[in-house]
């Protein structure tokens, strides 16, 4: 985590006790370039709170620097209420005269199970595509998910084949099944993003991330300091995304298991 003006966050452990956080303060944004933003990396057990939070929360009652966060943190101590309430509560409290803008974001960590993540690196060959889609079909098939067999495999095949083509170092693909949704992940090398254009009828190729797009209820890249990951959710409840069939049938596009 970095700061960009704002007052550290918040850091609540699981049995309710603050956590100290050493973040660096940075200059806020847009306040000219050549600034750097020295960075603050802890890791977080599972069950604790992050409260991410802007100036105006903790000086809306006249209090000030350690005396507010304190009686921030002592809000945010409780380990068994809703985030909401949580929120609700806080925003009340720490800002009743609304003179200033408050903004408090929370979340709350928590650790999947292993039998919920599938993880397999195949090497940057484009014969692995076929592969990588034989995998995925048995491993919904185990969790019971065959009808997301068809849709899940197109969006492997395009993030793949996207990995090999512009990507660098072997490809390591991942399958997140979490309350009602299914994460597919493609991490490669490259820092490079992808970028999403429209092919012309004329054109071959070039489709691959609209494809994904249409076939994802929300889809996006992040970077970490080795490599970068394009990851595709999907809703496993129907009628929350495009027909895949119908969607290549559009496209005039064979189904030949490698895309």
């Amino acid at each position: 985590m970095v700061r960009a003006g704002h007052p550290a966050p918040v850091v609540i452990d699981p049995d309710g006790a603050p956590r100290a956080v050493e973040v660096p303060q940075g200059p806020p944004l847009g306040t000219g370039g050549g600034h750097v933003f020295t960075p603050a990396v802890l890791e977080l057990a599972p069950g604790t709170l992050l409260a991410l939070h802007t100036n105006g929360l903790t000086r809306g009652n006249g209090e000030e620097g350690d005396a507010a966060r304190r009686r921030l943190e002592h809000i945010l101590a409780s380990t068994t209420r809703p985030l909401q309430e949580l929120c609700d509560t806080a925003v009340y409290h720490m800002a009743p005269s609304r003179h200033d803008d408050a903004v408090l974001l929370l979340a709350r960590t928590r650790a999947l199970p292993p039998e919920h993540v599938a993880d397999w690196t195949l090497p940057a060959d484009a014969s692995v595509v076929g592969t990588a889609r034989r995998l995925v079909d048995r491993q919904l098939a185990a969790w019971d998910l065959d009808d997301a067999a068809y849709t899940t495999g197109l969006v492997v095949s395009e993030l793949v084949t996207n990995a090999i083509r512009y990507g660098k170092g072997p490809v390591r693909l991942r399958l997140i099944r979490d309350r009602g949704r299914l994460l597919t992940e493609v991490t490669d090398a490259s820092s490079a993003s992808p970028h999403l254009r429209r092919a012309r009828e004329s054109d071959e190729g070039g489709r691959g991330l609209f494809i994904v797009m249409r076939l994802s209820t929300h889809w996006g890249v992040r970077h970490s300091r080795h490599d970068k990951t394009i990851w595709s959710e999907q809703r496993l409840d129907a009628g929350s995304a495009p027909d895949a069939a119908d969607l290549m049938d559009a496209f005039d596009v064979p189904d030949t298991g490698e895309l």
